[in-house]
């Protein structure tokens, strides 16, 4: 029956280089109610970071995994911008007191926390998107002092512009409630995009939300997840300090990082 859903396709070969598994497929359109296409998991870190005075080095790679400071800072003003200019009712099966409970219980889903001083770091931070084989697919240096949304958004926005039009994907987030909410309160991201997207919650943190949350994101009440549990992220995180050392004084620039990650393409 569901094979009669679906339709032919490919993801780019960027895609399909870093993770056969994922993105080899030619058949999309599985239901998002039915788990979707595709499990993709994003998280920023505070430990990997680049002290403002060590500067950058020349260019000598060109990154294949970092996307790049304009475009996250687009998709930043592009926010900011929706933001002023709401245009969408929230139909969210969560209630909004459930939702503003969450987002004060997670640090991840307040933008204004200052997570790490601008005085010595330019970049505070790196951003993952990883696939459900824990394979990391683009990165986004932070260069703000809180986990702002933006980083989130460019990453997902990066990863549909290298999809078929058929596939649908699930993103699993420490606070995805947070960002769903966000993304149907404001016209942030393409209802093309927005009708092929779900979120859900990572294992180690679904249990921390509101009841009334776990309802709807929980990723072990939401049908089709399997065995996705989000949490490789911080293998991703344990096998950079095994790779650099525990403090970040690299990344030099954002040329330096690429070529660091091409071991794990």
């Amino acid at each position: 029956m569901q094979q009669h859903s679906l339709s032919r396709g490919s993801c780019s070969e960027t895609l399909i280089q870093h993770c056969p598994a994922c993105f080899g497929s030619t058949l999309f359109g599985r239901l998002l109610d039915e788990g979707s296409n595709i499990h993709v998991t994003t998280d920023g870190n505070f430990h990997h970071r680049h002290q403002r005075s060590t500067g950058d080095c020349l260019p000598f790679y060109e990154p294949t995994y970092f996307i790049p400071k304009a475009q996250v800072d687009a998709i930043g003003q592009h926010i900011t911008h929706a933001c002023q200019h709401p245009s969408k009712l929230s139909q969210s099966m969560v209630p909004d007191e459930a939702i503003d409970q969450c987002e004060a219980s997670y640090e991840a889903a307040d933008r204004q926390k200052q997570k790490m001083a601008m005085d010595n770091f330019d970049d505070t931070g790196v951003m993952a998107l990883i696939c459900r084989h824990d394979i990391p697919l683009f990165l986004a240096n932070i260069d703000t002092p809180g986990e702002q949304q933006k980083y989130s958004v460019a990453l997902i926005s990066h990863l549909f512009s290298l999809l078929p039009d058929q596939a649908n994907v699930v993103v699993l987030y420490d606070v995805g409630c947070v960002l769903a909410r966000s993304l149907a309160w404001f016209n942030i991201l393409d209802q093309q995009i927005m009708s092929r997207l779900r979120f859900a919650t990572t294992a180690m943190h679904a249990y921390g939300h509101e009841w009334a949350c776990q309802l709807v994101y929980n990723l072990r009440v939401t049908s089709g997840l399997g065995l996705s549990d989000g949490e490789g992220t911080e293998q991703l995180w344990s096998q950079f300090i095994k790779l650099i050392g525990i403090e970040w004084v690299s990344s030099v620039s954002s040329h330096h990082n690429s070529a660091l990650f091409a071991d794990f393409a």
